[in-house]
C-alpha cells in the first residue's frame, strides 16, 4: 500500500487556497483550483504541476485513490492534507463537494503551439459551457482553443471541473482577435443560425471555427475576414442549441 506523507494544514494555507475561487488570486498566484478524482487524474498525466492536495480521508478508501496522492507527491513533491467536510466547503465552487480540491501552477501558451484543426470561443460567458468546449474540443482532436476578449477565464474553477480534464490536455490563447498566422492554412468557418455555406461544400482542409455567445451570436467583426457562414439546420422546432451542443453537433459533421 502506498505511503501518504500529509502535511500540517494552518490557517494560511486555507486561507490562501481559498482565495483561489477569486480570479484576481488566480492571476497573482498563477495557481488555478481543480475540483474532483477525474480532472485531478487528468492533471497528472500532462505537464501542469500540482502544488497541494486536500483531501477528506474517507476518498483514501477509493481504489486507486492512495496510489494517485501519493504518486504526485513522488513526481511533483505535492504537499498533501486531510481536510474536513467544513475545510473543503471552503475551497470548492460545488455545494456538495466532491472530497478532494487540488491546486496546480497555471500554463501559458504560445500560438506557435495551437496546431491542426481550432476552435474560438467568442465572448461564451458561462464556465460549464466554456469548460465543456475543452472537452470537445479534445475528444474531436483539436489542435488548440482561442479565447476572445469578454470569453470567460478558462482557469475558473468551474471550467475545469467541468472540462472533466480536458483542460489539461488543450493549448489555449486569449486574444482580442485571430492572429494572421492561423489563417494562413486553414479555413474560418463562423456559426450562425442562418448560414449560407453546406457541409458538403467544405472539403478537407484544416479549419477555425468560430462558436459564438447565445444571446448575440458571433462579433460582425469576424465578417471582415476571409470566412464561410455555417449553419446546422434545424429538423425540428427548437428555437436554438446550447453552445456546447451546436460545436459537438458541427465537428462531428466536419469530422466524421
Amino acid at each position: 500500500m502506498s505511503t501518504i506523507q500529509t502535511d500540517i494544514l494552518t490557517r494560511d494555507i486555507l486561507k490562501t487556497a481559498a482565495s483561489l475561487q477569486n480570479k484576481k488570486f488566480r492571476s497573482l498566484e498563477n495557481r488555478l483550483l481543480i475540483e474532483g478524482t477525474l480532472p485531478l487524474e487528468e492533471a497528472l498525466k500532462s505537464e501542469y504541476r500540482v502544488t497541494d492536495i486536500f483531501y477528506s480521508p474517507f476518498l483514501l478508501e477509493k481504489p486507486g485513490l492512495r496510489e494517485l496522492i501519493a504518486g504526485a507527491q513522488a513526481r511533483w513533491g505535492t504537499r498533501c492534507f486531510e481536510t474536513t467536510g467544513s475545510q473543503l466547503k471552503q475551497l470548492s465552487s460545488e455545494v456538495t463537494p466532491q472530497g478532494l480540491v487540488a491546486i496546480a501552477e497555471q500554463k501559458t501558451f504560445d500560438i506557435a503551439e495551437m496546431s491542426g484543426n481550432i476552435l474560438v470561443l467568442d465572448r461564451l460567458q458561462d464556465p460549464g459551457n466554456v469548460g465543456t468546449l475543452f472537452r470537445i474540443a479534445h475528444w474531436f482532436g483539436l489542435g488548440g482553443i482561442l479565447l476572445i476578449k469578454g470569453t470567460v477565464e478558462a482557469a475558473n474553477p468551474k471550467a475545469v471541473r467541468a472540462s472533466m480534464g480536458s483542460f489539461f490536455h488543450i493549448p489555449f490563447v486569449y486574444s482580442e482577435n485571430i492572429p494572421p498566422a492561423l489563417l494562413e492554412d486553414r479555413t474560418l468557418l463562423l456559426s450562425k443560425t442562418r448560414g449560407k455555406t453546406g457541409f458538403r461544400d467544405i472539403g478537407p482542409e484544416k479549419f477555425i471555427l468560430v462558436i459564438g455567445n447565445e444571446a448575440r451570436g458571433i462579433d460582425p467583426l469576424f465578417d471582415a475576414y476571409p470566412h464561410r457562414d455555417l449553419t446546422l439546420p434545424p429538423l425540428g422546432g427548437a428555437e436554438s442549441l446550447n453552445a456546447a451542443v451546436a460545436a459537438a453537433a458541427i465537428l462531428s459533421k466536419l469530422l466524421y
